[in-house]
């Protein structure tokens, strides 16, 4: 049987992480981070936790789903300050889906570094912005700059593009109906005199 104060321990560790369900840190940008799963564990001595099963993690406007998820953390949970840690990185595997406004990217796995704001997933990465798809092995997102770029990854296995980066745009719709107009000039008849 555990100690009562290691359990005392334990049970506000976990109360501070979970809030029912629901944990929140303050994270490298200016928003609360939650994270909630079936499953959490804590392992405080390597200053990280363990989310397993529907793992869902919100910044802001974006969310980050998975199977499993590693939260990396700067400083004990029972620290002397009562500050709440600071999150460094989530690494998330499994069915990774990360959402933004007008955004949606699939992978097998995602690393986000808070301090950077640079999310890179890997394995079979699908890119959708607005009806514009994009395959590839590796997606590096900046969410500072709100660019992204995609490459085969390098690694066989990583992506079900053969090794290419391959896309489908969206081409604005003409207007057929519309009579065409000359691009060019027609030839002017000399002036007689």
């Amino acid at each position: 049987m555990a100690h009562p104060r290691t359990t005392f321990i334990l049970l506000a560790c976990a109360a501070t992480l979970l809030g029912a369900r629901v944990s929140a840190f303050q994270s490298g940008g200016n928003e609360t981070l939650s994270v909630d799963a079936d499953h959490l564990e804590i392992q405080d001595k390597v200053q990280r936790a363990l989310a397993l099963g529907n793992v869902r993690a919100r910044q802001g406007a974006m969310t980050v789903t998975s199977d499993r998820a590693e939260v990396l953390y700067s400083s004990s949970l029972v620290s002397s300050s009562g500050a709440p840690p600071e999150i460094s990185q989530i690494r998330a595997s499994g069915n990774v889906v990360v959402t933004r406004p007008g955004e949606k990217a699939t992978g097998s796995y995602a690393i986000y570094d808070l301090n950077k704001r640079i999310i890179t997933m890997i394995g079979n990465v699908v890119l959708n912005r607005g009806a514009n798809v994009v395959r590839g092995g590796r997606l590096v997102i900046n969410l500072n700059t709100n660019g992204a770029s995609l490459d085969s990854g390098g690694k066989v296995g990583t992506s079900k593009s053969g090794g290419r980066v391959t896309g489908v745009f969206s081409v604005p719709k003409r207007n057929t109906d519309a009579p065409a107009t000359p691009t060019t000039p027609s030839p002017s008849t000399p002036d007689k005199k």
